[in-house]
């Protein structure tokens, strides 16, 4: 088994883990596909190199002579702040700009699907699911109604569920359902109505 050196993990600490921390939040922030951090480790570096350039002034502290045994307690405060802080800040800051950006219309729509970009708005309003045997159900779908999003999305929770005429109106909630989960093989398409 080779020999763990710490010139090896300092490496490792500064230029990947920065990166990894900023490249996990973003995907709980952002839906994407799953990858295996050996498939992104230069991702990885490119992050955490710009994260070394930002934050360059306080990390260079750390090299100063006699600094870390003079000061262990804010040389800590910075490699926690530095290495593991900013990592999580910076694609939360990220995505707020893109959004901001996106609501000015300085960058294109953000959302990966048309079904991403309908839902995430999380309006309510009435759906019509037509099942693979041609059943039409539906009802409303409301605050605590969900859809998945990238990369699966077509997965749905309808709150409500309500009994549908032959000419497509909706009649009543039907008493006792807590609504319907429904999967995209479950049905053809989806007919979406206004809230009113």
């Amino acid at each position: 088994m080779p020999e763990l050196k710490i010139e090896y993990l300092l490496l490792f600490t500064g230029f990947v883990l920065p990166g990894a921390i900023s490249m996990y939040v973003y995907g709980l922030k952002v839906p994407q596909e799953s990858h295996l951090l050996r498939d992104k480790v230069l991702e990885a570096i490119c992050f955490s190199l710009l994260n070394f350039v930002i934050l360059i002034w306080p990390i260079q502290f750390l090299f100063v002579d006699g600094f870390v045994a003079l000061h262990p307690s804010r040389a800590w405060g910075i490699v926690v702040v530095c290495f593991i802080v900013m990592p999580v800040i910076w694609p939360i800051l990220m995505v707020w700009l893109l959004r901001v950006a996106e609501k000015w219309h300085w960058i294109g729509l953000q959302p990966k699907t048309a079904w991403d970009y309908f839902f995430k708005k999380g309006s309510a309003c009435w759906v019509q699911l037509t099942l693979k045997d041609g059943t039409v159900v539906g009802g409303r779908y409301d605050i605590h109604s969900y859809a998945s999003a990238y990369p699966e999305p077509g997965h749905i929770y309808i709150e409500e569920l309500w009994e549908i005429d032959l000419s497509g109106n909706f009649i009543n909630p039907l008493n006792g359902s807590p609504g319907i989960i429904l999967r995209p093989d479950d049905y053809k398409h989806i007919k979406v109505f206004d809230p009113e």
